[in-house]
């Protein structure tokens, strides 16, 4: 990370970069404001049936989808074998099944596999891995991928149909982002070390996240639409792979027996790197421990205790997100990797 300040984490600040290679975009790509809002433009096609969604997921979307009239209901997800499975057993063989990337870790194989044997319209979120080999060869009937989880951008959603279904049509504005561009914009002179009061770009990041994802469906604002015009970095996706693999490499013995680590196969892309604590309490501190040492780590995702399964709720308890993005260079996530492996030495 090229600043004044040295931080991780947290919401992207505005960088200037310019790239010779991309991956393009499926030609059926209509881009949106809000990841949200897919799920919306398509509720005239889902009509009275129920979207069926991983038991594991940010509760938020699903209650704002539930306030648009949206009918709901969760299929079971695990933690096995270093990755989070789907119990098929608990997928229905017919009506809207939303299937999740999550954290970039999936080939979508077995996802493949089910729509081809069944009657289903499949949704896909592809928002931790926008171009990943599952995205790129996936035969859903819908598809799309927050791109503000992974770009340096204020708003933005690709919505594509990979089987050349018909895109819903509606009329809609831009959505406005200069709350957001602003916060970007201030985050950058806080990392150059200008006068900026930190709590001033956080609350225009409040402000702007909150009318984004109340909002109606919209377009993608134009700020936005002119960084990924051209399709997503090749750049970008090389240095999430490569600053894996240094975070991994610096992790100790110690700290490896004490967290099971998310396991990327070689063909994906990470969002991050995911580590499982065995406890929320050790989660928790560990957390406490980064933001103290300015390593701000996202909980994927927080669970109301009623409304999901005991299981998918401890799991949201465990697990820890590092992050490894483009943002940052092999030695800024050694040093992360270093400050854990510092506090698993004094568990």
């Amino acid at each position: 990370m090229k600043a004044k300040l040295w931080e991780v984490g947290s919401d992207f600040n505005t960088v200037f970069n310019s790239f010779d290679h991309f991956e393009a975009w499926h030609s059926t790509a209509l881009f949106l404001a809000s990841g949200r809002s897919p799920i919306v433009l398509l509720k005239e096609l889902i009509g009275e049936k129920v979207l069926y969604y991983p038991d594991y997921f940010c509760w938020d979307v699903i209650g704002f989808w539930k306030s648009q009239g949206i009918n709901t209901q969760s299929y079971r997800v695990f933690f096995s074998e270093d990755k989070i499975q789907v119990d098929y057993s608990t997928v229905p063989v017919n009506g809207v099944v939303l299937a999740v990337n999550f954290f970039g870790v999936d080939d979508g194989m077995q996802w493949k596999n089910f729509k081809r044997d069944n009657d289903i319209l499949l949704i896909e979120d592809h928002s931790h891995s926008p171009v990943s080999e599952w995205a790129k060869s996936s035969i859903a009937d819908f598809a799309f991928s927050s791109l503000r989880k992974t770009l340096p951008i204020p708003d933005g959603c690709i919505f594509w149909s990979p089987n050349y279904s018909k895109i819903p049509s509606v009329s809609m504005q831009q959505f406005n982002s200069e709350l957001k561009i602003k916060a970007m914009k201030l985050k950058s002179d806080y990392f150059e070390g200008e006068e900026v009061n930190k709590s001033d770009f956080l609350e225009l990041f409040t402000a702007g996240e909150y009318l984004l994802v109340n909002s109606t469906p919209q377009l993608i604002s134009d700020y936005s639409y002119q960084k990924i015009l051209h399709g997503y970095p090749v750049e970008y996706n090389s240095i999430r792979k490569r600053n894996y693999q240094a975070f991994i490499m610096r992790l100790s013995a110690n700290t490896l027996g004490k967290v099971e680590l998310l396991q990327f196969p070689g063909i994906a892309i990470p969002f991050g790197a995911v580590l499982k604590c065995s406890d929320l309490e050790i989660r928790t501190r560990l957390r406490s421990y980064l933001i103290s040492n300015k390593v701000y780590c996202p909980v994927h995702w927080p669970q109301l205790n009623e409304y999901v399964s005991e299981e998918s709720f401890s799991l949201s308890e465990q697990l820890i997100t590092i992050p490894i993005d483009q943002r940052y260079s092999s030695k800024d996530v050694g040093l992360v990797a270093e400050l854990i492996n510092r506090f698993f030495d004094n568990e």
